[in-house]
Order: C-alpha cells, then structure tokens, then sequence
C-alpha cells in the first residue's frame, strides 16, 4: 500500500507522528512523506519530500497565497507519487490545498480529526475537509456522530499515542519546579487582542514559558507584544519536550487544542482564553476565560489551587494510529 502522509505545520506532525512512525516500519507500506509551509521549520526524522509554499506575510492573504501556491505544486506530486491512499490531519488552510487536489484526482482521502466543533475559520475549513474526504477517523464518538456518512472510525486522537511524559524534565532549562506554559494563536475570523493575556500572564508569581504561536495571520504583530513581556520565550519544542513541558506546568494558558486533548489525557489544569476554541468539546481540566485580563488571572489562581485532576480519556486510549494503520491496510485489501 502506498501511503502518502502530509505535514503542513508543526501540530501536523505532532498529530501525525505515531501513524508516520509506524507506516514507516511496516514492510507492506510504502510511506510517502511530504512536507509543506511551517512544516519545514519542524525537525522530522525521516525522508520526506520538501514543498516551498510558505508566504511569510501577517496577513489573511498571506494564508490564502500560501494555499494557492502548495496547490499549484501539489497536483503533480501526487501525480507522480500515484498514491493509494492521501492522510490528512485537521483544520488548518494547508491542508485544505492537499484535500482538494486529492479529492479532485480521485485518490482516496483519509481525515483525522473531522467532526470536531472549534469556532472562527477552523470550522469552515475542517467541514470542507470532511465533505473532500473518503475516509474520517474522527477523535470521540460525538465528532462521529456529526460526520453522519459512511467510513466513519472513531479512533481517538493520535497526539496521545505513545506519551510517556517525564517529571520535571522543565529544570534543566528553566530551573524552578514551579511554572506555567502559555500558548495563545491568532483568531483570525475574530481578532482579539493580546495585551490583556500578556498583562495576566506578568501579574502571575510563577516562571512564564511562552510558546510559539502557528503562522496565521496576526502571528508577527502577536510576537512583537510577547517579546517586549518578561517571560521565558520558546520559538519551537520537539513534540516530546513540549509534551513534558506541558506535564510538569502548574496551569497552562491559552487557547492550543492540545490543552483540551493531551491536558484531559493527563488531567493538566487549563485556562482556555478566548473564542477560538469555544466550541470544543473539553474535559473538567478546562476553565473557560474571556480576554480579560482578571478573568485569565482569578482562574489561574483558580487551577493551580485544584492541581492534578483525574485523567479523562474521551479523546483516545493512546492508540489511534494502530487504528487507522489496521482500517487502511483493511480497506486496501478488500
């Protein structure tokens, strides 16, 4: 079976990176890795095909060009690559270039993560998805439900597969037990602003890891604010440090999908601020916070006093990717 995987930002290969693991061992499967826009900034371990679409501008045009120009470039890829199978993950625009092409050359379309509810552009762009794809491997049986069609697999979320996070690994670069990670992406349906999460995030008496935002627009103008903030500023983390990162904070902060998903998984306290994940189906580890600047903070304080909560596994056993290497090797050979 030749499969072909792609990879269009860092959470891509986050999400992705147990399946391309183990198509990469499996002898029946000839795994194609290809590898587009922000995609490239991420060290992956494995041989891939490099796509250069990225246009680096802060804008909603920006993505837009991004988009037209991988689709540009995609369609003879996938021509001369001939695969069985396309597998795509999630909401973001890149993606939305590989699933038309794709959908348009007749290869059948493999989707993680449809059926999920967000808000803002994420939600447009993941049902165009759906509606492109063949295959749907969504992350919890209420996701199913919603996609209503057939080849539906509930698989749970392949960021959870394989975790085996490490305690207080965050010492031997920050050296304090005691810190809070903050991850907060653009909403570029409805912008917010950012300063009051920044002025929260200062007012807070604990280390401030701050994480790299994704490269929509209003990512640079984010930036600027960040850095002129006096917290400890992380540009990218391989997926197991951030993994591990996340694990030992005291609360994380922001509005990431991966505090909703791996925070559950290990009952991380969250405070999700904002609306671009309003919508999310999430566990009791998740407070929600308006851009307000005491709000963010009194929740805080609020998480960090209730600690660890009990781990909650609506989102997946830690085994999606066995799940979908077994439905596609199944279909492949009937």
């Amino acid at each position: 079976m030749k499969l072909c995987i792609f990879v269009g930002s860092r959470a891509n290969f986050g999400r992705l990176r147990s399946v391309i693991d183990l198509a990469h061992k499996d002898k029946n499967i000839d795994l194609k890795l290809l590898v587009a826009a922000s995609g490239l900034w991420v060290d992956i371990p494995y041989p891939y095909r490099a796509i250069e679409c990225l246009v680096n501008a802060d804008t909603t045009s920006g993505m837009v060009l991004t988009t037209a120009l991988l689709l540009t470039q995609i369609a003879g890829v996938l021509k001369e690559i001939n695969p069985d199978y396309v597998l795509v993950h999630g909401d973001r625009y890149e993606v939305l270039a590989v699933a038309l092409a794709a959908a348009y050359m007749n290869i059948p379309l493999a989707h993680t993560e449809g059926g999920d509810v967000s808000g803002t552009i994420d939600d447009k762009v993941r049902y165009a998805i759906t509606e492109l794809a063949d295959i749907h491997f969504p992350v919890t049986f209420i996701s199913g439900k919603r996609l209503n069609r057939k080849n539906v697999h509930v698989v749970g979320s392949t960021a959870l597969d394989g975790l085996k996070p490490v305690d207080n690994p965050a010492k031997l670069f920050l050296n304090v037990d005691d810190y809070i990670v903050v991850l907060h992406h653009p909403n570029t349906t409805d912008p917010e602003p950012i300063e009051p999460l920044i002025e929260a995030v200062k007012s807070l008496p604990y280390k401030k890891v701050w994480l790299n935002p994704n490269v929509d627009a209003g990512y640079k103008a984010m930036l600027e604010k960040i850095h002129a903030a006096p917290v400890e500023f992380v540009k990218n983390l391989p997926p197991d440090d951030y993994i591990n990162l996340i694990y030992n904070a005291k609360c994380c902060i922001g509005n990431s999908s991966s505090f909703i998903k791996e925070g559950a998984f290990f009952g991380i306290p969250v405070v999700l601020v904002g609306n671009r994940q309003e919508n999310r189906e999430h566990g009791d580890n998740v407070m929600l916070a308006n851009m307000e600047t005491w709000d963010i903070v009194q929740k805080t304080f609020k998480q960090i006093e209730h600690g660890r909560y009990d781990p909650d596994y609506r989102f997946g056993d830690g085994h999606a990717a066995e799940k979908i290497i077994e439905v596609l090797t199944c279909l492949y050979s009937e």
